[in-house]
């Protein structure tokens, strides 16, 4: 790689790096309303080159090649809890503390925190989309009856009676599935509490995110303009060596 094209190849990389922040704080602040929607965020590292290795070649006979590109490691999710919002609505279900309700849906068992569920035709408890809401044996519940109370440890009572167990999740392994739902390997979860009549909120904080969309905003336009300035230099010079 020649020299005179380094300094293009680490300004596109930090601009495309800034573009994919944009991304993932315009997503968080479209979501600030969506109940339980967790935000995202860009980890950041840097790179050495030769080829991405994370070492300098430090030796006299490679002198041009010891240069930090900006790159996104990866994309991380805040699983923090989102403040609890009173609804009274019978199948609204939040879990205050750690853990997931399991669901299942086309591609299998996924898990969510959103818990704004309701009946279907046949009385099984179903998320918005229509994702059956399973047990700890992960069977389906179903709820036929007059009265459905749910208490803090996940029991479900129709007119008095048991009739099921919410499954209630730990996933160390979380990875997000799309906007509400989550893959991972799933464990018993402890020390929370389902709390009946409630939904939780999203855990964006629209302020902040407004501020890092600014800061990330103008840092591409900086990147932009050094891209601009540093090709108009670069053909200033070509002209001048022809």
């Amino acid at each position: 790689m020649a020299l005179d094209y380094q300094p293009l190849f680490i300004l596109s990389s930090g601009m495309l790096l800034q573009e994919r922040k944009l991304a993932v704080t315009t997503n968080n602040l479209a979501n600030l309303d969506t109940p339980s929607f967790k935000r995202d965020f860009v980890e950041v590292s840097s790179w050495y080159t030769d080829m991405g290795a994370q070492v300098p070649n430090l030796s006299p006979e490679n002198p041009t090649n010891n240069f930090v590109y900006p790159m996104m490691t990866r994309i991380f999710t805040d699983l923090s809890q989102g403040s609890l919002r009173e609804t009274g609505n019978t199948f609204d279900l939040a879990i205050e503390g750690e853990g997931f309700f399991a669901v299942r849906t086309p591609e299998g068992v996924m898990y969510t925190r959103k818990g704004n569920f309701r009946l279907d035709s046949e009385g099984f408890l179903v998320t918005e989309k229509g994702y059956r809401v399973l047990d700890r044996a992960n069977d389906e519940v179903k709820v036929v009856g007059n009265r459905v109370d749910v208490d803090r440890e996940g029991n479900v009572y129709v007119d008095g009676i048991r009739v099921s167990t919410l499954g209630v999740w730990a996933l160390p392994d979380a990875q997000k599935v799309g906007e509400d739902l989550f893959t991972g390997t799933p464990q018993p979860a402890e020390g929370f509490s389902v709390r009946q009549g409630f939904i939780e909120l999203s855990n964006v904080n629209g302020i902040v995110e407004m501020v890092r969309l600014i800061e990330t905003s103008r840092a591409h336009e900086t990147y932009a303009r050094l891209i601009q300035a540093v090709d108009e230099v670069q053909n200033r010079v070509n002209t001048i060596v022809r």
